[in-house]
């Protein structure tokens, strides 16, 4: 095992440093743009058919392990890394990064914000008194774990190249 981390150090030293910076980019804009679609999806279902968002948080569960196994083994299945690889890398680790957020969206009771609304509640104390004590926690969270993916996938693309 040792040996393997030894041999991963070696070409990632070889490699340029701008070659990295440009696959952890491409990386965060596939998976900013993965969780862009996702987070618009659960506000579709969740205003037309708030019974269905359990399916798409099925479908995420169904899609984390296997997607961070293959965001990090793409360049060396596809051969290649950088450019739209990158992408696709960021794209397989949104179903992971977005778990623990959808799960705190969907235990959010529906008339809420509403009711904050009723009782004179503006927007920005609607923002600062309900949904950033609701969701500062998992937001950090889920940040994190995106920075961190970020460069293991960026690694993953240089060194396997």
């Amino acid at each position: 095992m040792a040996a393997q981390g030894g041999l991963m150090l070696l070409p990632l030293s070889s490699r340029p440093v701008g070659a990295l910076v440009v696959d952890g980019c491409g990386t965060a804009l596939g998976l900013g743009v993965a969780c862009m679609l996702v987070l618009g999806a659960q506000a579709m279902l969740h205003r037309g058919w708030p019974a269905r968002c359990v399916v798409l948080r099925g479908l995420m569960l169904a899609l984390m392990l296997p997607g961070l196994a293959l965001a990090l083994l793409w360049p060396g299945l596809v051969g290649h890394g950088g450019g739209m690889g990158s992408v696709a890398q960021g794209a397989l680790v949104a179903p992971a990064a977005l778990w623990p957020l959808l799960r705190v969206l969907d235990a959010v009771p529906p008339g809420l914000s509403r009711t904050a609304r009723g009782l004179g509640a503006g927007a920005q104390a609607r923002l600062r008194l309900l949904w950033l004590p609701l969701l500062a926690g998992p937001v950090a969270g889920v940040g994190m774990f995106c920075a961190v993916m970020t460069v293991l996938c960026a690694m993953a693309a240089v060194a396997l190249q």
